[in-house]
């Protein structure tokens, strides 16, 4: 009685165990701002290795969109898309999130006011 007992609780623990395991997402996965995906993690990703002041810029993205300061991160991330010096896929990766940084500015914006 006691070894069936074991062996159902040893089946019952690896079904358990096996149904927990979900196939996680590969990749950074982008953060959504105002509805728009915005590829943060790749985008910091793509500069961990660039030089110290393209680092330093693309920190002030992180930290200006963390604080729903869209405009700087637009106008910062403008600076780093027409900076010289950088690789494809680094260039590539800034001009993508700068459309997606514009569509969250278009977003974020108030309706006008309407004065009757």
């Amino acid at each position: 009685m006691k070894t069936k007992n074991w062996a159902s609780s040893i089946l019952a623990a690896a079904l358990l165990a096996e149904a927990g395991c979900g196939e996680a997402p590969k990749g950074p996965q982008p953060t959504i701002i105002n509805g728009v995906k915005v590829d943060l993690a790749r985008f910091q990703q793509a500069f961990n290795t660039a030089p110290p002041d393209l680092q330093s810029s693309a920190f002030k993205v992180t930290m200006s969109i963390r604080y729903a300061q869209y405009a700087e991160a637009v106008a910062a991330v403008e600076r780093i898309a027409n900076a010289p010096g950088l690789t494809n896929p680094q260039r590539e990766i800034a001009t993508n999130v700068l459309q997606q940084l514009r569509q969250v500015l278009s977003h974020s914006q108030p309706a006008p006011s309407r004065k009757s």
